[in-house]
This record gives structure tokens, C-alpha cells and sequence, in this order.
């Protein structure tokens, strides 16, 4: 109010029944409601196989602390739709900050699981790469602003990468 983006008489409309709602972190018996209710809600759009949670993936929610809170946790819950294969979304299916302490504890520790073969470094996160935006593109079911939206980067980088890998043809115009 003070800076003048708020109403004053507005505020004191609304300010007749105070509300405090506590973060998501004081309030662990709503998180799966919450992720239920996420996976109701972006699943049809993002991956519809996708029914419900496995109990792996929720004690997995529940250990976690949400400094985003809702938010966080509704990105947390699309995110896992992206690349989740079954029709329960499993601890493996969530992205890594969330995954079990063991995963944590290997990342922690430096102690990352080294590929076999002779392929030098930028070729594995190449192919890393390419695996990602084939998976988000085959999920966006080949709409590319879904599949930059999914993978979070903007349009013309999907664009790029999508020629750089031989999804589309070099120079192909959007047709979204």
C-alpha cells in the first residue's frame, strides 16, 4: 500500500478474516494431496500413462524441505512427468535433489558413477543431451514450444538443438 501497487481500501476489504497459511515444510500431511492433485492436473498434457505416485516417491517428497514450497513442488511434479515411463511416478522419476539419500549422499561425495568406454567427456553430455530433448520431444508429441517449455529453455535453443541433432531439417520454419 505504501508504494501504491495495493489498494488501500482494498486491503481493509479483504483484511476482515486474516489468513496464515504456513509453508509447504509445517505442513508435510499436504504434500500428498499436493502432488496427487499436480499429477491430476499437468499429467493429461505431459505424460497421461501417469496415474498416481509410488509410496518410494513420496517418502522421497516428504524428505525434503520446499524453500519454494507449492511452486517447487508443482515444478518438481511436471518435471518428473517429462521423463517418467510408467504409470506411477517412482523416486527414480524425480528429479535428483529429490531422489534418496544414497543418490544424494554419491553425488555429495564426488563419488559419480563413471562411464565405461573411451568416450571423452563432451561426447557423453552430448548424448546425454540428445537423449533428454528426443524424450521431451516425443512427449510434447513434437510440438517444439511444449518441448522447450518441458525442457526450459527458449525456442530458438530448441530450435538449434533439434537441427544439431537431426530432428528437424536445417532451416525448417516454425510452424507453431
Amino acid at each position: 500500500m505504501a508504494a501504491g501497487r495495493f489498494r488501500e481500501d482494498l486491503y481493509y476489504r479483504l483484511h476482515v478474516v486474516p489468513l496464515s497459511v504456513p509453508p509447504l515444510r509445517e505442513r508435510p500431511e499436504d504434500l500428498p494431496v499436493l502432488a496427487a492433485h499436480f499429477v491430476a492436473r499437468h499429467g493429461p498434457r505431459i505424460n497421461a500413462k501417469v496415474r498416481g505416485l509410488s509410496p518410494q516417491a513420496l517418502a522421497a517428497l516428504s524428505r525434503y524441505a520446499w524453500p519454494g514450497n507449492v511452486r517447487e513442488l508443482e515444478n518438481a511434479i511436471e518435471q518428473a512427468l517429462v521423463f517418467a515411463d510408467g504409470a506411477v511416478l517412482d523416486e527414480k522419476d524425480l528429479p535428483v535433489f529429490l531422489q534418496g539419500a544414497s543418490t544424494r549422499a554419491v553425488l555429495s561425495s564426488g563419488g559419480l558413477p563413471v562411464p565405461l568406454g573411451d568416450r571423452p567427456l563432451p561426447d557423453i553430455l552430448e548424448d546425454l543431451e540428445r537423449q533428454l530433448i528426443e524424450r521431451a520431444y516425443e512427449k510434447a508429441k513434437g510440438v517444439k514450444t511444449e518441448t522447450a517449455r518441458l525442457l526450459g529453455i527458449k525456442t530458438s535453443a530448441l530450435y538449434y538443438k533439434l537441427e544439431k541433432y537431426g530432428f528437424i531439417q536445417k532451416g525448417e520454419t516454425p510452424a507453431e
